[in-house]
């Protein structure tokens, strides 16, 4: 009987702790183009809905980062020089979203790809 009890117990405790939200976290490794040409080696970027993050390698003599905007969202990575690595992570919800270099001039002169988040 005590163990029956117990197991009931156990039961309706089961029941009231709320389960934890499964969380999905994505990194996705792009690079930029060598030389001073302004771009990303990859225009187009596919992530679950979560946590994202963005790790990118300027191999460019030129300063570069990375960002994502769209949806609300408006998150960067710190410039870096040749050989750095730029990144930056944001939660995202299913959309789509730009991913792009906040130099000056940069964006606008092409270096910006589109992030899908499904």
């Amino acid at each position: 009987m005590i163990r029956s009890a117990s197991a009931a117990v156990v039961a309706a405790l089961a029941l009231t702790v709320p389960a934890q939200a499964a969380t999905h976290a994505t990194v996705l490794r792009i690079s930029t183009a060598p030389g001073a040409a302004m771009k990303y080696m990859t225009t187009s970027l596919k992530a679950k809905a979560g946590t994202v993050t963005i790790v990118m390698k300027n191999a460019s003599i030129l300063p570069h980062d990375v960002g994502i905007k769209g949806n609300g969202v408006h998150a960067k990575g710190k410039v870096v020089t040749k050989g750095g690595t730029s990144t930056v992570t944001a939660k995202l919800k299913p959309g789509r979203y730009q991913f792009y270099c906040s130099v000056p001039g940069h964006e606008q002169a092409g270096m910006k790809g589109t992030l899908t988040v499904s």
